[in-house]
């Protein structure tokens, strides 16, 4: 977990206005437990609800937050964990909506995270066609789907992938 603790320690989380009210502190140490997870621990996403995200609507640890998800992918994390990071980084690029205060500020918080989540672009490819887990691999793609600029390397990976992803996204 040494790239997770690298990417957590570049932010200053004190910062960050957390969903809760409170500063984004104590999100880095549910980033730390999720990369640490595994299926028996049954710790996941969920935790960061009320914090980084509130049903749909991303608040402003979001965007560090795909940064971390991005050195847990590189990291050596466990498939459970891998999966969490890459359904919350789905989640995250998804614009359904941001906190109040981030609009206000005259912020578009989705378009942030997929702004930041594009220096990963290989890191999610390289989740397609891995073999894992396949919805690991659905994640993946669906967040390439979302923040890839090049249409035609999507669509080759699509086609390369064969089997990988689930079949409604071959």
């Amino acid at each position: 977990m040494k790239l997770v603790e690298l990417e957590i320690a570049r932010h200053d989380w004190s910062r960050e206005h957390c969903a809760c009210g409170r500063s984004a502190e104590h999100v880095a140490e549910d980033l730390r437990r999720l990369a640490g997870a595994d299926e028996a621990s049954g710790f996941g996403t969920d935790a960061l609800e009320g914090h980084v995200f509130v049903s749909s609507f991303i608040h402003e640890p979001a965007v560090p937050v795909v940064s971390v998800a991005l050195a847990a992918l590189a990291d050596d994390i466990s498939d459970y964990a891998r999966a969490k990071f890459l359904e919350l980084l789905l989640f995250l690029v998804d614009d359904d909506g941001q906190s109040e205060r981030a609009a206000q500020e005259g912020r578009n918080l989705a378009a942030e995270c997929a702004a930041a989540a594009v220096p990963g672009i290989w890191l999610l490819y390289s989740e397609v066609f891995s073999g894992r887990r396949v919805d690991s691999a659905a994640y993946a793609y669906e967040t390439l789907s979302l923040v890839e600029r090049n249409e035609d390397r999507l669509e080759l990976a699509r086609a390369a992938a064969g089997d990988l992803p689930p079949w409604d996204l071959r």
